[in-house]
């Protein structure tokens, strides 16, 4: 068994790059995704041409890489200032080290 600590104090740019990051792989899966529902047709249908559809597709992945990764970096931001302000309050997180 291993020595326990607890997690009172989080870098939060650290986090919000790392969590933004994971973001933007998520928004990278679900804008291919997407893409491919743009190609089936399902996801904007009607008589799109092939140009304005590659476009969509397109948009669709970029899209979803950026968003993801801001969203992420304002979000694991506001997630690391919350919990550096609680922890030291209420506890924080404890984690069991070798």
């Amino acid at each position: 068994m291993g020595e326990t600590k607890t997690v009172i104090k989080v870098p939060v740019g650290a986090f919000a790059l790392m969590y933004a990051s994971i973001e933007a792989v998520i928004g990278l899966i679900v804008g291919i995704i997407t893409a491919i529902a743009v190609f089936a047709g399902v996801a904007l249908p009607g008589g799109l041409s092939l140009g304005a559809g590659v476009v969509a597709a397109v948009a669709a992945i970029v899209g979803g890489v950026v968003v993801g990764f801001v969203g992420g970096y304002i979000g694991g931001a506001i997630v690391m200032l919350i919990y550096n302000w609680l922890a030291p309050r209420i506890g924080g997180i404890k984690l069991e080290l070798e």
